[in-house]
Formats: structure tokens, sequence, C-alpha cells
């Protein structure tokens, strides 16, 4: 009821209405889910360079896409893989949003891009041509495609959007806050859709070396990464995209559009302490939680699934086990909380957006997604990481947890959607 009362006193709200995952697991809603709800692996042998010099040999590869098949030759020629997987991602959102875009009607839509590396596939191959000949050639394009937001503009102009177009740069929690930032617009700016895109792809050979050289890349091939594991050794990288179509709930039943799930709160906090981890003590992770759920109007014990950020590192893992301990106390024993990374590797930018779509098909489908790779308890972990096996329950409110470089910290609060009871309620409103 409190729901109908919300539309009765004209309060917005946004709901997700069209998802689309290109990761290393499987391509397009049904593959990725099917992937993610039966634990199944996109870590492969690195084939985007010869890794064979190097200590590293797997990552998250997308080895099944060809971006012919859904962008023209001019657009895949001027971009880098992360832009292309970005907009795959969204082609694939809005056909499953059943929404065009480009019609009359619709030029009240904006698009929140969040991304930790941008051009840099761009930029590192316009600085190899650069310093392969005296010459010194590259490319006319190579200025606007190494920049941090050039992901975001050539998507914009490949859509035509004409609203407010943003990049989000928070390294890991990326993706999730720019779904945060089109729910803010939806609920504030009185924006009717936004296009909310998580995008990276990390596996270049100087990337991958560089967080091998900061002992952050594990070692146990594609048996990796082990989130919350006693033995778990790091994370492994992975490329992809997942964009989602975030829409104020009026305008998504007017239309009669599928809908995921609703997103009612978020939190954020910056531990303001570390480059790297952020605080140890997990203080500002514990504090996202909190604000997350003021936000939403719940209590702890209404939670019944978190999303981890999980991505199988020692110390990661176990403030983010730490915060979830002391937010939720002896309960989080109990409550499921998984790491969609275990499956797709740590995607950067992406892992936000990919993993608040494997939280909303988990709000829908009433299926638990694992933790795959787990093997040993760890006493610094003492959580229900569900592992390697998925479970059926019943999911009302889901968190999606993100934590990035520098101890920015995005927490996000999901929804199961009652259709039966919002589509009777707008009925009875159109015929007054």
């Amino acid at each position: 009821m409190s729901d109908i009362r919300n539309i009765q006193h004209g309060k917005k709200r946004a709901v997700i209405t069209g998802i689309g995952p290109v990761a290393p697991n499987g391509i397009g809603k049904e593959n990725f889910w099917n992937a993610i709800k039966n634990g199944i692996s996109g870590i492969k042998k690195i084939t985007h360079f010869n890794p064979d010099k190097y200590p590293f040999k797997f990552a998250g590869e997308i080895s099944d896409l060809d971006p012919k098949q859904y962008l023209e030759h001019k657009f895949i020629k001027r971009t880098d893989r992360a832009t292309q997987l970005s907009a795959v991602a969204t082609l694939l959102a809005l056909k499953d949003s059943n929404l065009n875009i480009s019609r009359p009607g619709t030029e009240n839509v904006d698009l929140i891009l969040g991304s930790a590396l941008g051009g840099a596939e761009k930029y590192s191959a316009n600085l190899l041509q650069f310093l392969a000949t005296s010459k010194r050639r590259m490319s006319p394009f190579a200025a606007v495609n190494s920049f941090s937001d050039a992901c975001s503009g050539q998507l914009a102009t490949l859509l035509n959007v004409k609203g407010c177009v943003i990049t989000v740069n928070m390294a890991c929690a990326s993706g999730t806050q720019a779904i945060v930032e089109a729910y803010r617009r939806v609920l504030l700016d009185g924006t009717k859709v936004v296009i909310a895109v998580g995008t990276d792809a990390p596996i270049l050979e100087e990337v991958v070396f560089a967080f091998s050289t900061a002992t952050a890349l594990s070692q146990k091939g594609n048996r990796s990464p082990a989130p919350f594991d006693k033995n778990r050794d790091g994370i492994l990288l992975g490329e992809g995209a997942g964009a989602l179509i975030v829409e104020e709930l009026e305008h998504a039943l007017s239309r009669k559009a599928p809908i995921y799930g609703e997103i009612i709160g978020y939190g954020n906090t910056t531990d303001a302490s570390s480059i790297a981890l952020g605080d140890e003590s997990g203080g500002g992770k514990v504090e996202a939680i909190r604000k997350a759920l003021e936000s939403a109007g719940i209590q702890p014990d209404q939670v019944d699934y978190i999303n981890a950020h999980g991505p199988g590192t020692r110390k990661g893992d176990a403030i983010e086990a730490h915060a979830i301990l002391d937010v939720f106390g002896n309960r989080a024993r109990t409550l499921p909380v998984s790491s969609t990374k275990s499956m797709i590797g740590h995607t950067q930018g992406a892992c936000g957006a990919l993993e608040t779509i494997a939280s909303l098909l988990a709000l829908k489908e009433g299926i638990i997604p694992p933790t795959i790779n787990y093997e040993t308890h760890d006493e610094e972990c003492n959580i229900n990481c569900v592992p390697n096996h998925a479970i059926e329950k019943e999911v009302h409110i889901a968190l999606k947890q993100s934590f990035g470089f520098g101890g920015k910290n995005a927490v996000l609060v999901l929804k199961k959607f009652d259709s039966w009871n919002e589509t009777a309620f707008q009925s009875k409103k159109d015929k007054l």
C-alpha cells in the first residue's frame, strides 16, 4: 500500500525496464543469466595479447562477440573496445525495454556512463603508433578517442541522445554510481528515461602488467577469482559492459514496459584513507550501507540478498565481510551474499552495472547466484557467500555494493516490483 500511496502523492519513482549484459560468460539477458545462476565461469586464457612470458595467463575475455552484427563498420573503426561493448549492451537494453528513443516524443532521454579506464585502448594504440616510426604518425581521432569520456560521447552520437550526457569515473564503483546518478535524475530532474551504462576493456598488456606489478592478480588460473575463500589470492581482470534503462514509473506503466525492479535508495561515502584499499577499518563502507538503508527507508532485517563487491583480494574481501557483519550483526552469517566477479572477473567500470543486472534477475526469478571457486571457509569472512551453487529464495530487497580505489563507496538498494498491484492501480487511475 505504501508504494501505491507514493504514486497518489505524486512522488516520482524509478524502475528498470531494460537490461543489456555483455559479459565474459554470456552476451544478452538469457545467456548471461543462465551462466550466472549455474555458476559458469567466463575466465579463460588471454588471447588479446600473448601472455606466455608473464606469470599471468587468464582473464575474463569476451570471445564470442562480433561487433559487426550490431554496429556499422565506420563506428567500429573509430572507436575502442570499451565503447563498442557499451554500444552493444545499450542496443540490447533498448530492445529488451521495447524502447525506440529515436521516435518523436522521446527527446527527454539522458545518458550516464561509468568507466574506470575510458579510452585507454585507443590511447595505447595511438601511443604505440606514435613511437613506432620517426615520422610520428597518429590518427586524427587520437585526441578525442583517448579522453576518459570518449565512450559516452561516441555512444551519445550513435544513439542521437539529446539530453544530458555524463561520464562517471569512480574506479571500480563507476558502473554502480552511473545507476545512482540515473536514479537521481529521474527523481530530482524530471527525466523520463535515463540510459545507465558501465563499461571497460582492461585486458591490455600494459594494464594487466600494471595490476600484476601491484601484486593484485591471482596466480590460481581459471580456478580464480575465489572471493571470501580462505586461500583467495587476488583478482583476475575481465572486460564487459552492462546497460540498464532507468525509467520514471508512470512513464513505464503508460507504455506497458517490462519492469525488472525498482531503485529505492543509495548510499555514497569516501574513505579518504588510501589510494588503493581505503580505510581498513571498513568504516566508510559501513556508513555507505547504512546511508543506503536510510535512503530507502528500510531496516537491515528487510534485506534478503547482497550482491557483494567481492573482488577476491585478501584484505578487500575481509573488510567487506566485516562491514556486512557490522551492519547486519549475527544475521549476516545466514543472509545470502554472493560475488558475481567469481564468474566474470573484475570488469572495472562495468562490474557494478553487470552485477546490478544479476541482482535484478535474482529479484525477478527468485534465484540467488553463487560465489564459485569457494573451497575453504575463512573466519575473516564469516558470512554466507552462497558457495558454488545457486539457491532458490524469494528476494524482495537486494543491495548492490561497489567499492572503488581510493575508498569510493557506492551502495544501491533494489526492490522487487509488484506488477499486478501497480498495473491494477494504474488502470483505476486512468479511468478517473
